[in-house]
């Protein structure tokens, strides 16, 4: 995975959030099993390329006066309306520590479905699972190869994960399948065209 590094600084008690906010600041916390709560800031245009990169599965270094601080993304808070940050969660973490991440998940390759004109529907985006923070990873792919006919599914206990990760998620839940089309049938177009001419006539 890339390494990743964030730079903030220690916030004072006494600031005001909305000023740090209108100077494109954001306030933050830093807290750990092992570590004593922190309140930082850090600058917006670096929070926003960094959580792009990292989301919630991927360790970040914050470099805080000093001290290298191994984190992942834990919450944010953003405004409903503008989308913009208002305050960030940063969980410090130890490599010998499990962690939970949602990883998300990349459908690759092609379904033999698709030859009977089958729908690929997509279900779930990403999955959770528990692990050592060195064992993360940016996502898991779901081989869609796997349907080969109409009505064939690909479920979380057919994903090829190592035992590493222990999967929180129901191992019955249904990732993708491969659906026929509805096809409006005969007696249904009649149907429609009818109620149309009635409609039409009043």
């Amino acid at each position: 995975m890339e390494k990743l590094v964030l730079k903030v600084e220690k916030r004072d008690n006494n600031e005001k959030l909305s000023e740090l906010r209108n100077s494109r600041i954001i306030p933050g916390i830093v807290y750990g099993h092992n570590k004593e709560a922190t309140m930082i800031k850090v600058d917006n245009s670096s929070l926003l390329r960094t959580y792009r990169s990292a989301w919630e599965n991927h360790i970040v270094t914050l470099e805080l006066d000093g001290e290298n601080i191994d984190v992942l993304f834990h919450e944010i808070q953003k405004d409903p309306i503008t989308w913009d940050f208002l305050h960030v969660d940063f969980l410090s973490i130890t490599k010998w520590e499990k962690v939970t991440a949602r990883i998300p998940l990349v459908f690759v390759w092609n379904s033999k479905a698709k030859a009977d004109w089958a729908i690929i529907e997509e279900l779930i985006k990403e999955i959770e699972v528990k692990c050592l923070p060195t064992d993360l990873v940016d996502n898991f792919e779901v081989d869609l190869s796997l349907l080969e006919k109409v009505w064939d599914n690909i479920k979380i206990s057919d994903l090829n994960i190592d035992s590493k990760f222990e999967i929180l998620n129901n191992k019955d839940d249904v990732l993708a399948n491969a659906v026929k089309p509805k096809v409006e049938t005969e007696t249904e177009a009649d149907t429609n065209s009818d109620s149309d001419e009635s409609v039409n006539e009043k």
